[in-house]
């Protein structure tokens, strides 16, 4: 589907989205843009030579890297018109996933393609699944994709698919490790600045007439905060080594709040992670991730 196919739909979703597309849309970034995620999301916060590799261009004997989990932020840079045509007031990031083929560049050129994949009928509401390709603009080649699920409030009823709920569990067993990451006050006031301007993360009283006691923290900025715990724990402080991550969040996070990642390591690579915030409540749940040898 097209922009030019779709019609106004208010707050409903309907079948014919499915396949709602950008097309290709060129998207690049700088190192600033790198350095400034790194610091949206909490790197260098703290003992600050732990993450140079992520924070500075100019240390010495350390090459400029960039968090995986940036790759959900340039699949930001484009919409599927689908969702465009829907009261973004009603949407809930539910669920995010990023799968890493290589390793994004401090700065790149890409093409960027979001598609809606799928949606489903919850009755009153709705999810959608946004998928984003990003491939090198100049190659070709694959960098990485993102799946983006969002709640849509209100949307349901139009007759679509209710796929279950796939079952997930937790090993048996206490955390092999726990990472905690204190978040700044003006944390969400920081992370805006990579793009995500939504005033509910900003305004005070814009807060609270959703039903929020102040500003919240941006979801994935709490997924960087867990993409940092991941990268430290997991991967051994490797970045390379992080080729997916996966999660539903779960409840709001404020700024200042403290978060802990839990992670439970597999001898086959795979990951499995949440994130608690000061009170002990998941914020991020049913987390899997996955890191190479």
């Amino acid at each position: 589907m097209t922009v030019e196919e779709m019609r106004p739909v208010g707050a409903r979703v309907t079948l014919d989205m499915v396949g709602s597309t950008t097309g290709d849309y060129p998207v690049a970034w700088t190192e600033h843009e790198t350095l400034l995620y790194a610091l949206g999301v909490g790197a260098g916060l703290g003992d600050a030579e732990s993450e140079l590799n992520f924070t500075t261009e100019n240390s010495c004997g350390i090459s400029l890297e960039t968090l995986p989990s940036y790759l959900s932020v340039l699949a930001q840079a484009a919409k599927a018109p689908a969702l465009l045509m829907l009261d973004s007031g009603r949407f809930l990031h539910a669920e995010q996933r990023i799968e890493v083929v290589r390793s994004l560049p401090p700065a790149g050129n890409a093409i960027l393609r979001s598609t809606i994949d799928s949606v489903l009928d919850k009755g009153t509401d709705a999810i959608m699944t946004q998928v984003s390709s990003l491939r090198d603009a100049e190659s070709n080649a694959e960098i990485g994709r993102s799946v983006m699920r969002i709640f849509v409030k209100g949307a349901g009823g139009f007759g679509g698919p209710r796929r279950p709920a796939q079952p997930f569990e937790y090993p048996d067993r206490a955390p092999d490790l726990c990472i905690r990451h204190e978040t700044r006050p003006e944390q969400a006031l920081l992370y805006r600045l990579s793009g995500d301007r939504n005033r509910l993360h900003s305004d005070p009283p814009f807060a609270r007439e959703r039903g929020f006691e102040k500003p919240i923290l941006h979801g994935l900025c709490t997924y960087g905060f867990a993409c940092r715990a991941l990268v430290a724990g997991a991967a051994e402080g490797d970045a390379a080594r992080l080729r997916m991550i996966d999660g539903r969040f779960r409840k709001p996070v404020y700024p200042g709040d403290t978060l802990s990642t839990e992670i439970w390591l597999d001898l086959a690579g795979a990951v499995f992670f949440r994130t608690l915030n000061c009170a002990g409540e998941a914020v991020i749940e049913r987390g899997r991730a996955v890191i190479s040898a």
